[in-house]
């Protein structure tokens, strides 16, 4: 792209940043439509617009949203930075992120994948489900934090097996794209938690995401994504044997020798971590506390798993500082009463909506947001008003349309919807031709298997 194309694409991605909260700014207040609400809404679009267009870093965008809220009156100073001082949230997001990179350093991961494609014996399908499970079990140990990891290591099969830009090459990464996205649903993640508990929260102060809940609620989302690799396998038609296959992992895996004391102390700790989690509901400790006093373990002396070069400095404080002013907007929104207003607004539109359909658009919306928005900004934005309009239609709980909404966080058209896939596509083993034949496909794959395994899952555990 030339340089004056390329300023031209920048002057219409600042236009509409600008327009877009302008037309907000045009809306009349009133007793339900208030002035703060106004500034909440000319705020958070203007704001998130600057991330969605990638016109400032993450961290300035961070940075400028609760300012943002200041100065234009929506909310006072206290009430914005509510997010660094009403819990220990931040910290332990923070301290979630340690952890995963404490745990990348021990070399566990690592192991840990290697380890499931020695079982696959140079079958292409059982490599694909090695990889589907190990990677699962990745994400979960790292809560959610080891998508890199997971990503890296499919890459690794690909280039080691020579398998770029070819159908089982494309076959693994799909594979890869799968576990580092849509695990997001299902596993327990700091981020996860915190935004939706404090969005969901705009329409239900008392809510509180538990650890359980997404594991349990969308677990017919697991059977959807295994169900991909025999549907992707049966479209691509690849070989059933791959050559050296089977002999790459043992490779790799016998490098690694015996496993050393940094992954046993890695171990013992990580079984502390889920020990203090599960355990909660008998010690009534706050959760948060765990992610933080757990990961300073890795550095103490004695332990030594982990350095602060490796594990530390590599934290991406943009990023942490972006999530927290995201996980505020639902308390400003609370703030102001925008999610009730929603409601008087919108639900009157729905009323005669069936929620099987309303929960069904919201998925749709999901896919729509993807192009224009990150999925943190997703999760910070939508949360609250989501549940306001799902309470208003008498779905049970709160959470679920955003839930919902949340599936479309794999489905998308292009690799710059989400960070996971930009990595994905960056390591150059498909054109974006394939990338997008394929999500279309799992796109609409995922759309039918909602209304037939989801749904009706929903209603039995009486969430709808």
């Amino acid at each position: 792209m030339t340089n004056s194309r390329l300023s031209r694409v920048v002057a219409v991605k600042w236009a509409a940043a600008i327009i877009l909260p302008a037309l907000f700014w045009l809306i009349p207040v009133g007793d339900v439509f208030t002035l703060p609400m106004r500034s909440f809404l000319v705020a958070t679009v203007f704001v998130l617009s600057l991330a969605a267009f990638e016109l400032l870093p993450n961290l300035l965008v961070g940075l400028l949203l609760p300012l943002a809220y200041v100065m234009l009156g929506a909310v006072e100073t206290s009430v914005a930075l509510s997010i660094w001082s009403s819990s220990f949230m931040i910290f332990m997001i923070i301290g979630g992120m340690i952890f995963a990179n404490a745990l990348d350093e021990s070399g566990l991961l690592n192991r840990l994948v290697l380890w499931a494609g020695t079982k696959c014996k140079g079958s292409l399908a059982k490599i694909l489900l090695a990889l589907f499970v190990a990677g699962f079990l990745v994400m979960s140990v790292s809560f959610s934090n080891g998508w890199m990891a997971t990503l890296v290591l499919c890459y690794g099969v690909v280039k080691a097996l020579h398998l770029e830009h070819t159908k089982e090459g494309i076959l693994i990464m799909i594979v890869g794209q799968i576990v580092s996205t849509t695990a997001l649903n299902f596993i327990y993640s700091p981020v996860t938690v915190s935004l939706w508990s404090t969005g969901v929260q705009m329409a239900d102060p008392d809510f509180q995401l538990q650890w359980w809940s997404l594991p349990l609620y969308n677990l017919p989302l697991i059977l959807i994504n295994l169900l991909m690799i025999p549907i992707f396998i049966k479209l691509y038609k690849p070989t059933k044997v791959l050559k050296g296959g089977q002999e790459y992992f043992e490779q790799e895996y016998a490098r690694l020798g015996p496993i050393s004391g940094r992954e046993k102390k890695a171990i013992i700790l990580t079984i502390l971590l889920f020990a203090y989690i599960f355990l909660q509901p008998i010690h009534k400790l706050d959760i948060n506390w765990g992610f933080i006093l757990i990961p300073i373990l890795f550095f103490l002396p004695g332990v030594d798993v982990a350095t602060k070069e490796k594990s530390l400095d590599t934290v991406n404080v943009g990023f942490i500082v972006f999530i927290a002013s995201c996980m505020g907007i639902g308390a400003v929104g609370g703030a102001v009463g925008i999610g009730q207003a929603i409601s008087v607004y919108v639900t009157p539109l729905l009323s005669g909506v069936p929620k099987p359909v309303f929960l069904f658009l919201c998925i749709i919306f999901g896919i729509i947001m993807n192009i224009l928005m990150t999925p943190s900004a997703m999760q910070g934005m939508f949360p609250g008003p989501l549940a306001a309009l799902g309470t208003g239609l008498g779905i049970a709980y709160p959470a679920l349309p955003f839930m919902a909404m949340f599936f479309a966080n794999d489905m998308v058209f292009f690799p710059y919807e989400n960070a996971y896939l930009l990595v994905l596509f960056g390591f150059g083993v498909m054109s974006m031709k394939d990338f997008m034949k394929y999500n279309v496909i799992k796109m609409g794959i995922t759309l039918v298997l909602f209304w037939i395994l989801v749904l009706p899952y929903w209603y039995i555990l009486g969430l709808v």
